[in-house]
C-alpha cells in the first residue's frame, strides 16, 4: 500500500500539477502582494516548466524538474523566516499559515520526483 502511496505522489504528472496549482496561486501573489512584474515573469516561466513536464515523457519530465527543484532549495531561508516570524507578514493570515506547509510539502516532494532515476525512491520495481 505505501509503495502505491509512493508511486502515485512522485508520480511526475500529479508533482506537475501540484507545482502548476501553486504557481497560480503565485500569479496572484505577484499581482496582489508583491506587485511586482519580475516576480511575476519568475512565477509564469516556472508555471511552464512545469506544464511542460506535466505533458512530457516521464524521464524528460524528471529532468526538466530538476531545476524548478535546485531553485526551490533557495526559498527556504524565506519559508523558514516565515514560520519564525521573522518574515514580514504577507497581509494575509491564511496565506501566512499555509504557505510555508505547502513550501514544506512541495519542495522535497519536487526534488525526490525530479531525482528520482538516480535516487530510486518511489520508482517502480519491475518483476
Amino acid at each position: 500500500m505505501s509503495d502505491r502511496l509512493i508511486d502515485r505522489l512522485l508520480d511526475h504528472r500529479n508533482v506537475a500539477m501540484a507545482n502548476i496549482a501553486w504557481a497560480v496561486l503565485h500569479v496572484w501573489i505577484a499581482v496582489e502582494i508583491e506587485e511586482s512584474m519580475g516576480f511575476l515573469a519568475v512565477v509564469l516561466v516556472l508555471g511552464g516548466v512545469f506544464a511542460f513536464a506535466m505533458v512530457s515523457e516521464e524521464v524528460l519530465a524528471r529532468r526538466v524538474m530538476i531545476l524548478p527543484s535546485v531553485l526551490y532549495l533557495m526559498v527556504l531561508p524565506a519559508v523558514i523566516g516565515s514560520l519564525t516570524g521573522e518574515m514580514e507578514s504577507s497581509g494575509y493570515e491564511w496565506l501566512d499559515l499555509i504557505g510555508p506547509i505547502i513550501w514544506f510539502i512541495i519542495i522535497p516532494v519536487t526534488l525526490l520526483a525530479s531525482t528520482q532515476e538516480w535516487t530510486g525512491i518511489g520508482a517502480r520495481v519491475e518483476e
